[in-house]
């Protein structure tokens, strides 16, 4: 038995962190923190409402009160390079976090980056640039790091874009694939 949260760093006040920390000692306790990205600039862009300094902030309080740290990410979020999303990842693995959960970026339906996307403000990733970042990113992940999940998942009757994310095995198979083609395993390019 355990308490798996998910919520924002910008949550974690010091009486909730006591309040877990005792928790913690009776059954363990997990807490979600969705990341998406280290960049500021693409931050403000999706109005996640928290900076990077109180994300990190927020790990190392949890992890001094030995409770579990799970980081969710995002791939494909508006105008952010590959190398970007790669450097959220070499930014993760020097945390000491335990899991991570990544995502591909959805488009939906009545949503405020609908709009965005409808206006071509950005372009979605293709499953082919998925599989090619998500393969990249697992390489630089330090080894301990348990991947939780690849993909997310949207509602189908509100989904948008990518449709593609509907198929979520033949995008586990996709990634599988490629990184077998590049004699690829978790942490293979990670260093210190």
């Amino acid at each position: 038995v355990c308490l798996d949260i998910a919520t924002r760093p910008d949550c974690i006040s010091n009486e909730t962190l006591e309040y877990l920390s005792e928790l913690n000692k009776e059954i363990d306790v997990t807490i979600e923190l969705g990341l998406q990205t280290i960049h500021q600039k693409t931050a403000d862009f999706i109005n996640r409402g928290y900076d990077l300094k109180t994300f990190t902030d927020a790990v190392e309080r949890l992890r001094a009160k030995n409770i579990e740290v799970i980081v969710h990410i995002i791939n494909g979020l508006p105008n952010e390079t590959k190398e970007m999303m790669l450097e959220t990842v070499k930014y993760l693995s020097k945390l000491d976090i335990q899991g991570i959960k990544i995502h591909s970026l959805y488009i939906l339906k009545g949503s405020i980056i609908e709009k965005q996307f409808l206006n071509n403000e950005f372009q979605m990733l293709s499953l082919q640039e998925y599989v090619d970042i998500v393969c990249e990113q697992i390489a630089l992940l330090r080894d301990d790091i348990v991947i939780h999940r690849i993909n997310g998942d949207a509602p189908r009757n509100l989904l948008v874009e990518p449709r593609w994310s509907l198929k979520k095995l033949v995008v586990m198979n996709e990634i599988d694939k490629e990184m077998k083609k590049r004699d690829y395993y978790q942490a293979c390019k990670y260093n210190l």
